[in-house]
C-alpha cells in the first residue's frame, strides 16, 4: 500500500475528496501527512470537525522559501514508494523535494494543459470564448504546470457560462479525475519511471481523456 502526503493552500476541496475516498475504502492508500501552508484556510476547521489532523506550516511565517521548503521536506519525510499529492497548493515545489519522491509528485490543474498554465484559467476560457474547458492531472517538474500529463477531463462551455459557473461545474470533474488517476496507480496500471508515464506497461504517448 502506497503512503501519500497531501499539500493544499485554500479550500481543500480535492484534498477532502481524496481523504473521503480513502476513509470509505474506495482508495487504498495510507495517509501519511496532510499539510496546509495557509493558516487561514477554511478547510482546516472542516477537517478538524471530522477529527482529521492537518499540520499547518504557515509559509508567511518564513523569511524565505528555502527555510520553508527545508521544514516542509522534514515533515514530509518521503520514503521509497511514497506519493505527494498537490491539491491547490500555491507554492512551487523545489527540485530536491521532487527528487526525494523519485518524481512521484502529482498535481491537478484546472485547464486542458498545455493550454492556460498558471492562474485565472476559468476567466481566460470565458474571455477567449472557448468551446471546451477541463482539468488535468500531471506529474510535477521544476517548471510550473509543465510536467508529463497523465489524464484530462474535458467539458463543454455553455453559452450562458461565466467564470463562476464554469469553475463550479468543473470542480466535480476535478474530483473525478484525481480519483481516477489514483485508482490507476493503486491498481498498478499507471506508473512513473525515468520521467516517463507507463500505462499498462507501455509508455503513455497521449493523455488519458475523459468526457462529461
Amino acid at each position: 500500500m502506497n503512503s501519500i502526503s497531501i499539500l493544499f493552500s485554500g479550500r481543500g476541496s480535492n484534498a477532502h475528496n481524496i481523504i473521503d475516498n480513502i476513509i470509505q475504502k474506495k482508495l487504498k492508500f495510507n495517509i501519511k501527512n496532510i499539510i496546509c501552508n495557509n493558516k487561514n484556510s477554511p478547510a482546516i476547521e472542516t477537517f478538524s470537525k471530522k477529527n482529521i489532523f492537518v499540520d499547518v506550516l504557515n509559509s508567511n511565517d518564513y523569511r524565505n522559501n528555502e527555510n520553508f521548503n527545508n521544514d516542509l521536506l522534514k515533515k514530509l519525510d518521503p520514503q521509497n514508494g511514497d506519493l505527494l499529492l498537490l491539491c491547490g497548493f500555491m507554492k512551487k515545489i523545489p527540485a530536491n523535494i521532487i527528487k526525494s519522491y523519485n518524481g512521484n509528485v502529482i498535481n491537478i490543474h484546472p485547464s486542458i494543459l498545455p493550454k492556460y498554465k498558471g492562474l485565472d484559467t476559468h476567466s481566460k476560457v470565458i474571455k477567449n470564448g472557448d468551446s471546451f474547458h477541463g482539468c488535468t492531472t500531471h506529474f510535477v517538474t521544476e517548471d510550473i504546470d509543465c510536467g508529463p500529463i497523465i489524464a484530462q477531463y474535458i467539458i463543454k462551455v455553455n453559452s450562458d457560462d461565466n467564470e463562476k459557473s464554469i469553475a463550479d461545474r468543473l470542480l466535480i470533474f476535478e474530483h473525478k479525475l484525481y480519483y481516477n488517476t489514483l485508482e490507476l496507480i493503486q491498481c498498478n496500471i499507471l506508473k512513473y519511471q525515468d520521467k516517463k508515464i507507463y500505462y499498462n506497461d507501455k509508455i503513455l504517448v497521449k493523455p488519458i481523456i475523459y468526457n462529461d
